[in-house]
């Protein structure tokens, strides 16, 4: 059923805060589960000019959620889990990954799952299986 107006605004409203919610439990758990696995330090030590090879993280998106299509993608649209780690120059050898979002500690690159459909930035990510990096 399409929505219209006040309609439309108050589901975008709810739909938004419950995954602000769950983002923020999945973080949580998530750190937690980070510490005790080693990932947080590989990440601590990926960020170190001497491990340059082995900087990129390349991340495996669980869940993609914009309030509206308009809005400026950010790394907080995206519920991400841990994949592996690789040489930053994956991202200039592969044709089909794009530059997402940027800010002032990472910067995101996306690239679909199913090599070559591109598609542009006003994507539906649940039809597709995304990976960050």
């Amino acid at each position: 059923m399409l929505l219209f107006g006040n309609w439309l605004l108050i589901q975008r409203l709810v739909t938004t805060t419950l995954y602000k919610l769950l983002r923020l439990v999945f973080i949580t758990v998530q750190g937690i589960y980070w510490q005790l696995n080693g990932t947080a330090r590989k990440l601590r030590e990926a960020r170190l000019p001497h491990n340059y090879e082995r900087s990129a993280q390349v991340l495996d998106v669980v869940l993609f959620h914009k309030f509206c299509v308009g809005q400026a993608t950010t790394v907080d649209n995206f519920l991400c889990t841990h994949n592996r780690f690789e040489h930053p120059q994956y991202i200039i050898d592969n044709d089909s990954i794009t530059l997402m979002a940027i800010n002032e500690h990472d910067a995101v690159f996306c690239e679909p799952q199913e090599k070559g459909e591109k598609t542009d930035t006003d994507y539906e990510v649940t039809k597709q299986r995304w990976q960050q990096i």
